[in-house]
């Protein structure tokens, strides 16, 4: 399976499981983005990362360990769905987050 249709393959998952994505949404200050809570991918050479971000809006106060409940609860999720052997739990910029295996 490509790393893509993998990352698709989740994304999907989790909207039909009551997940919100998170989205971005244009400021009235240049420069800004507005960035509601939920979970996000992070690409970082060859791999993607899923994890839970609280936003810069109404979570923004969210503690790492809410987020990093938020992400097992996620991993929990996925394994319960059959995706056990494609994912992994795993640490980035000291968040928990959740490692995309492609084979």
């Amino acid at each position: 399976m490509q790393p893509a249709s993998l990352k698709t393959k989740v994304q999907r998952i989790l909207l039909k499981g009551n997940f919100k994505k998170s989205e971005s949404s244009k400021s009235r200050v240049k420069g800004l983005s507005n960035i509601t809570a939920g979970f996000k991918f992070d690409k970082m050479w060859d791999d993607y990362y899923l994890f839970y971000t609280s936003g810069n809006m109404i979570n923004r106060g969210m503690s790492s360990e809410e987020k990093d409940e938020k992400t097992i609860e996620i991993f929990n999720y996925l394994s319960e769905q059959g995706l056990g052997e494609y994912i992994e739990m795993t640490t980035l910029r000291n968040q928990k987050a959740i490692l995309l295996i492609v084979k």
